[in-house]
């Protein structure tokens, strides 16, 4: 039925995945044994916490920012290979995606790049009345994407 499946998740604000990560997952794990010729995950983050020394020469500084963005991105990379790893398990190719900026923008972008024909998304926010079932980023990219969009919440026992 699809032959490009991206599955977009956050990983960033995570330390163990949430439900909704995990749902999501086992989605992505369930639609691409049915068929799927192509499994793309992506996370993206940003760059929330830089260090601001007082003291520091600007060449101290950009030396501790380039640091500190270096690890980021190194936690990142783990976070996400750990995260496919249940998939490459049970057999699916994945081709992973990591990238810094802005979510909405980033995920739209990949879904046109790799000509997905579904995009998988997790939708958990509850900022606002009309964010309640469906997130801001969530909201924003159903409307603008390429494709189909599957939103994935987890089951919630009541």
């Amino acid at each position: 039925m699809y032959n490009t499946i991206l599955l977009a998740v956050a990983l960033q604000d995570w330390e163990r995945y949430s439900e909704h990560a995990i749902a999501l997952r086992d989605l992505g794990e369930a639609v691409a044994l049915g068929g799927a010729k192509q499994l793309h995950v992506l996370s993206v983050y940003h760059y929330d916490e830089e260090p601001h020394g007082r003291g520091l020469t600007l060449e101290m500084a950009a030396r501790a920012s380039e640091d500190f963005r270096q690890r980021m991105d190194a936690h990142m990379r783990q976070k996400l290979v750990e995260y496919v790893g249940p998939l490459t398990s049970a057999g699916i190719t994945v081709t992973s995606h990591l990238e810094v900026g802005n979510p909405r923008e980033v995920i739209l972008r990949v879904t046109q790049e790799i000509g997905a024909d579904v995009l998988l998304l997790g939708s958990h926010s509850k900022r606002g009345l009309i964010d309640v079932t469906l997130g801001g980023t969530a909201r924003q990219i159903s409307s603008h994407a390429s494709c189909p969009v599957i939103l994935v919440s987890p089951n919630v026992e009541h």
